[in-house]
């Protein structure tokens, strides 16, 4: 156990069991609803510095230590509390407040520990604590405490006077915390003789390590615990379960042995007490009676290519996205790699390097075998970026040989169907091949050159492998920047990624689907706004007013209408005349119920990076010079300047890009109670993390970035972009789907491309959905007639199915519910928690149906193909059971509309459900017998087999129906 908490060998001195209940009867007034329902809370003890809070809200009560950077006002939620950890019986030596404690609060010391022993007896003492360890805790947010060391005094005092002297200074400190905050709790660490002096000040739990399994700290061992010590201390903790307080084992064993402490916290739960399973260090994240099923999984990279444009997140991210999966990319050469292990924090670790040299490979070698001793499943794609030699790979369970000499051909020995050729034949390679040999797992690629083989891609103990040039195959001309490179997959992402990172079946959270049905929004990025019309019907009409007369006034859509600020603003990129005629245009798309603001940035940087790195690249600074080069920039004695729209004058400023367009746009067109609620994101979409976190600070959601362009003739899955990106602390969403101007070849005549839209919204809803409709253009679709006809082909197809139409600030908050969302087993059930506005889970149908009755913020499920949706109450918090058979009580089968209160009646349920600009819609399945009501007044619909269909004028009701008991 580390220096901030303890493990006793010897037990102290038992107090009557009888006394302990008697007193403690009436510890503690107003039960939570969790011991008045007779549950018990979970709990976890992480004492890492960086406590992975997303996870980490699995559980109801967190124990951190002080020096972590959790901040407890934003950490805690209504269903997780944090405590934080106090040692008052010791400080240890090498503590910041070790120097400033007084001398003579020195009792002793205890040296496995590295600690003084803590006179509490003295009242100085007492205050240096309150002083310098309570006040700061109370200031930053904690009012809850994990009281440590209680019973340190036994190795200093052997006098039943002294003992009692200081048990008295606990008690007078404990209740000194309680004044300071009358909200404050305790958990305590043993201190059972504690107890009956602590009357009414708080103390909802008593913890104690080591029951079954413990940490020997002088001999640096797990052990364990002896019979006798297990049987004393299981009395000890029921006594205090009796009691009405919660009863907390900590167990010790390796990282690595995630299954036995599965079973060991099985074990503790049965002997009704809450465990909590962990490493000795207690910096994993544990088993308590939940199960955290991790849902993050880290990106490796490194070279030239940033956070959105490398292999990893541009092929890998999205098969994980659609199996539930939140990545983070990390660059390894740039960025240190986490500390500490990441057992239960992660679902797994990806690696795509393209060398086997990194500058660093040996750091990163070292900390990949870290986590794979911990149990933490890695898969490495590409080259491995460490040197190919026994010493790298023997550990690993690879032998590699010398390679065969002169031009020799290649051949396919053996191949796996089920896990390569996904998207095409397997053509097996002479020039990369490598004679590497599996010595422990499963090969699913085997090829032969000259009689030597190697396993080009397998299953590992410890994860997997895909060697290049079998993990995708690219066409040798584009780069990612500039979305161009055309790719396929040879491997199947899906089930290797699944095989190789143990990835468990359980259900994931959507961001496609809401409520049953697909999601649908409209985003327009504000270029071209004012460009007049070539369409002879709309001669010299500004473009915005063709889209806001034939697409927005006839298709009710939500939409997002962004526009470029300094073309708006009085001292901006047009003359006072060309500014009168655009605003009146953008006041009126703005007043139409189904459009939100949106803000297209202030000069619409094209190259993020570049004017990110030399604001004097403005091309506002150098008109009258612009010379273009072959990519349409502009140069002037050879240097590009052209990075942006060029307003006179104007210096790239990132917050006049973010806050002040927000400004500009809320004073000078929102119409009143309206206000911008998205930046869309300009030119190549990549702004830096420092860009980001404005938009985050300006309070508006984010979009634009990668997007998918998969269609019949680019039919690649390779095509389709993943979710976002994380920048530093917060997340780029990226739009679903690409815009007209990658269908028209960059806006190329004819102008007719973007009805092949309609192939991408096919091809991401079958065989999987992969990415809601997201109809995607410019205002300068409405200078061009095809552009337009094809705009309005798009629509009609759209508004055809069936969907629930959202904001795209909506959806960005979907997103982010996704990214943020955990999951837990609990039990027979899974536990889903923060998963903000993405209330959708998905399973496969043969994983079973939503057992309604026993589920808590259930409302139904509905199916698509061999998927199952399951749509969640908000709340950040639900538990979904499973069963084999579908329910027989009345349930949401789907809506058009977004769940925004679930409760339940006696006989039934109430739900009120929210349209976006349009009628609501809705079906209940098994309601044929039902009493249904939209706002009290009775309504009927239209039964067809075991679902019945509502179509209301109104586009949010409260739902309620009550159905006879069967």
């Amino acid at each position: 156990m580390p220096q901030s908490s303890r493990h006793k060998k010897a037990m102290p001195t038992p107090v009557k069991i009888t006394s302990i209940i008697i007193l403690l009867a009436w510890l503690f007034c107003g039960l939570p609803a969790w011991a008045a329902a007779g549950q018990q809370p979970s709990v976890a003890f992480f004492y890492g510095p960086h406590p992975p809070v997303d996870v980490l809200q699995s559980f109801d009560w967190v124990v951190v230590q002080p020096y972590s950077d959790v901040d407890p006002r934003q950490a805690d939620t209504a269903h997780t509390r944090y405590f934080a950890y106090v040692s008052l019986g010791e400080m240890g030596k090498a503590s910041p407040l070790a120097a400033s404690l007084p001398a003579s609060c020195h009792l002793g010391t205890d040296a496995p520990w590295n600690s003084w022993v803590v006179d509490q007896a003295s009242t100085i003492c007492r205050q240096f604590y309150l002083d310098r360890v309570i006040k700061p805790l109370l200031a930053r947010g904690f009012n809850g405490f994990f009281l440590d060391t209680l019973d340190s005094y036994r190795l200093t005092l052997k006098q039943s006077d002294a003992q009692a002297a200081y048990r008295s200074g606990l008690v007078a400190l404990i209740r000194d915390i309680r004044r300071l905050d009358p909200r404050a709790t305790f958990i305590l660490n043993r201190g059972f003789e504690l107890l009956p002096a602590l009357q009414d000040v708080g103390v909802v739990g008593v913890a104690a390590e080591s029951l079954y399994q413990g940490w020997d700290q002088a001999r640096q061992r797990y052990v364990t615990v002896k019979p006798d010590d297990t049987k004393w201390l299981l009395g000890q903790l029921r006594a205090v379960r009796k009691s009405g307080l919660v009863s907390i084992a900590i167990d010790y064993l390796p990282p690595n042995r995630q299954q036995a402490a599965e079973l060991d916290a099985k074990r503790i739960e049965a002997d009704g007490i809450v465990p909590y399973v962990t490493n000795a260090s207690l910096d994993i994240v544990g088993t308590s009676t939940v199960r955290v099923l991790p849902r993050r999984v880290l990106l490796l990279y490194s070279g030239d290519e940033d956070a959105m444009h490398n292999n990893a997140n541009w092929y890998a991210a999205m098969p994980l996205n659609h199996m539930g999966y939140a990545t983070r990319s990390i660059d390894v050469s740039k960025t240190p790699l986490p500390d500490g292990l990441l057992t239960g924090q992660v679902a797994g670790i990806v690696t795509w390097f393209n060398t086997d040299d990194l500058a660093n490979a040996g750091k990163v070698y070292a900390w990949l075998r870290r986590q794979m001793a911990a149990g933490v499943p890695v898969a490495l794609l590409g080259q491995f970026g460490f040197p190919m030699d026994a010493a790298h790979l023997a550990p690993l369970g690879l032998d590699v040989s010398a390679s065969p000499a002169g031009l020799l051909k290649a051949h396919i020995v053996h191949a796996d169907d089920a896990f390569v050729g996904f998207e095409g034949s397997v053509l097996p390679s002479a020039p990369n091949f490598l004679p590497l040999s599996l010595q422990h797992g499963r090969s699913l690629l085997d090829i032969s050159v000259g009689g030597h083989n190697e396993t080009a891609v397998a299953l590992t103990p410890w994860g997997g492998y895909a060697l290049t040039p079998y993990v995708v195959r690219t066409l040798p001309q584009g780069n990612l920047p500039d979305n161009m490179r055309q790719s396929s997959w040879v491997l199947n992402p899906f089930r290797f990624l699944a095989a190789a990172l143990h990835l468990p079946s359980m259900p994931v959270p959507d961001t496609t689907t809401a409520s049953g049905r697909r999601l649908l929004f409209a985003q327009i990025d504000g270029d071209g706004f004012g460009s007049k019309s070539w369409d002879y019907r709309y001669r010299d009409q500004l473009a915005g007013q063709v889209i806001l007369d034939q697409i927005l006034k006839r298709f009710r859509v939500p939409t997002s209408a962004s526009v470029i600020a300094s073309e708006f603003s009085d001292d901006g990129l047009y003359p006072p005349k060309e500014v009168a005629r655009l605003r009146p245009v953008a006041r009126k798309t703005f007043k139409l119920p189904w459009i939100e603001i949106g803000s297209h940035t202030y000069s619409h940087p094209f190259d993020w990076p570049a004017l990110e790195r030399d604001p004097g690249l403005s091309a506002g600074l150098h008109l009258g010079k612009d010379v273009r080069d072959e990519r349409g920039y502009v140069r002037t004695l050879g240097l590009k300047y052209g990075y942006n729209l060029p307003v006179p004058g104007y210096r790239f400023d990132p917050h006049m890009e973010i806050s002040g367009a927000i400004d500009i746009i809320n004073r000078l067109l929102a119409p009143p109670g309206k206000h911008v609620r998205i930046i869309q994101w300009s030119g190549d979409t990549d702004p830096n993390a420092e860009v980001l976190a404005l938009a985050y600070k300006a309070g508006v959601m984010n979009i634009n970035g990668l997007n998918s362009n998969i269609d019949h003739a680019r039919p690649s899955l390779t095509n389709v972009a993943p979710l976002g990106v994380w920048k530093g602390a917060h997340f780029q969403v990226f739009a679903p789907d690409a815009n007209e101007d990658t269908y028209t070849n960059g806006w190329q005549p004819p102008y007719c491309g973007y009805r092949k839209v309609i192939q991408t919204f096919e091809m991401t809803d079958r065989p999987r959905r992969l990415a809601p409709i997201d109809i995607y253009y410019h205002f300068y679709s409405g200078a061009r007639t095809c552009a337009l006809n094809s705009l309005q082909t798009v629509y009609r197809w759209a508004l055809a199915q069936k969907t629930t139409p959202v904001f795209p600030s909506t959806y960005s908050h979907i997103a982010l519910g996704f990214e943020q969302a955990a999951i837990a087993r609990d039990g027979n059930g899974f536990l889903i928690r923060g998963y903000g506005q993405d209330q959708t889970l998905r399973i496969p149908s043969a994983m079973g149906y939503p057992d309604i009755a026993t589920s808590r913020n259930i409302a139904g499920f509905d199916d698509h193909g061999d998927i199952r949706y399951i749509h969640l109450g908000p709340g950040d918090n639900a538990r979904l059971v499973l069963t084999q058979h579908p329910a027989a009580m009345t349930y949401l089968q789907s809506a058009n509309g977004l769940i925004q209160s679930l409760g339940s009646n006696p006989d039934g349920m109430r739900i009120m459900l929210a349209a976006t600009a349009t009628p609501l819609s809705f079906t209940l399945a098994n309601a044929a017998r039902c009493k249904v009501t939209a706002d009290g007044r009775p309504i009927h619909g239209q039964t067809q087999q075991h679902l019945t269909h509502y179509r209301i004028k109104q586009s949010r009701a409260k739902i309620a129906f009550a159905c006879p008991r069967r």
